[in-house]
């Protein structure tokens, strides 16, 4: 394998940096933090130039919130400042990791993402359904993917291609960012109570995690390819799926991955792993597909309904905005295009009426003149 060396001086040209600065702003432009790093943009530019040359460069001033949907999760927000510095490595790393990435990986991939996930799954259940014997499906799941990985693990992996020790130097500081711990329980039920564990895990939502989950990985996608001889295999970050002529082989190959990924990646599959006959139903990337249909979960058809009548409540009283309303039944209808859902659609359409009523009660309740 090729080393790649100076990497680093591309990554802290201004140039770059400013390339970083607008990837980070992207729909962002009128955010309090952005417009004030605006502001002083040449000055903000060259002194994070000069704080990475001398490496005096530092994460600072994180803060976490909680996402409750699809499940709930810790994501970590990054400084804005901090957010344009890793634009500007994601700028020079990405070609250089990307090259090893396996073809049928659609996670946080440049012109990939669920959509073709799911078509490429689809299109591989009715080509086994034409070939002799019984095929079955094995879906993996990591427990805990993004809060498990240990620092030695990334570290290696981002290492590989590199032969720069500067890239190294902040590739570490991007991944323990202001020293605080990332770990979680493999076990933990409840994110927000568990102690967290130091030495394992990464920050959630910034570019760099996202890339580093895809080079760990790089190395299981190659293994059950290469090594194990999975006939069809595809991945979706930590959600993987392989086609196999025989129940046995499926056990097999899942036996074998496991040790692989406890041994090497410090990782283990959860309970959703499972094996299943190819034409039972695949969950997938929020779907659940068959050769001949997808389908939308039962859980996401039923938070669509919940959700399109907390805003009918709220946009009557004034609370949510047209554009809001707006905005939201049209993300369900572009989701459902890729569904088969049509009786399912037509009735979300039907049921979705919105009407003000607060100007008309505002009116009734004023005293007689």
């Amino acid at each position: 394998m090729d080393k790649h060396e100076h990497v680093f001086e591309r990554f802290i040209e201004f140039e770059n940096l400013y390339d970083g600065y607008l990837a980070a702003r992207k729909c962002k432009r009128y955010q309090e933090d952005v417009l004030s790093y605006t502001a002083n943009l040449e000055e903000n530019l060259i002194n994070a130039q000069n704080h990475l040359m001398w490496k005096t460069y530092e994460v600072t001033g994180m803060h976490e919130f909680i996402e409750y949907y699809p499940k709930k999760r810790i994501i970590t927000v990054m400084p804005f400042e901090n957010r344009v510095v890793n634009c500007a490595a994601y700028n020079v790393l990405w070609p250089i990791y990307s090259r090893s990435f396996y073809e049928h990986s659609y996670g946080s991939i440049k012109s990939q993402g669920p959509i073709k996930a799911v078509e490429q799954l689809q299109y591989w259940l009715k080509l086994v359904r034409n070939k002799p014997g019984k095929w079955w499906v094995c879906k993996m799941d990591i427990a805990k993917f993004f809060f498990r990985i240990p620092y030695e693990v990334q570290l290696e992996a981002l290492g590989k291609p590199l032969n720069d020790p500067d890239m190294m130097w902040f590739l570490e500081k991007a991944i323990k960012c202001d020293g605080r711990p990332f770990g979680l329980p493999v076990d933990a039920t409840n994110v927000t109570e568990c102690e967290r564990i130091t030495g394992i895990g990464m920050q959630v939502g910034s570019l760099i995690s996202q890339l580093t989950g895809n080079v760990v990985m790089t190395a299981a996608d190659h293994f059950i390819k290469r090594e194990l001889r999975a006939p069809y295999y595809i991945r979706y970050m930590d959600d993987m799926i392989f086609l196999v002529p025989s129940k046995e082989q499926a056990h097999e190959i899942l036996g074998r991955f496991q040790i692989f990924l406890e041994d090497r990646l410090g990782l283990v599959l959860n309970n959703k792993t499972c094996i299943v006959p190819y034409d039972s139903g695949i969950e997938f990337v929020g779907k659940v597909v068959w050769p001949d249909k997808v389908l939308m979960r039962k859980s996401t058809s039923l938070h669509m309904k919940r959700h399109l009548k907390y805003i009918m409540e709220h946009y009557s009283t004034g609370e949510i905005s047209l554009d809001y309303a707006l905005a939201t039944i049209r993300s369900y209808l572009g989701y459902m295009r890729h569904c088969d859902c049509i009786a399912f659609r037509k009735k979300l359409l039907d049921d979705f009426v919105l009407v003000r009523h607060y100007a008309e009660d505002q009116h009734n309740n004023c005293p007689d003149e």
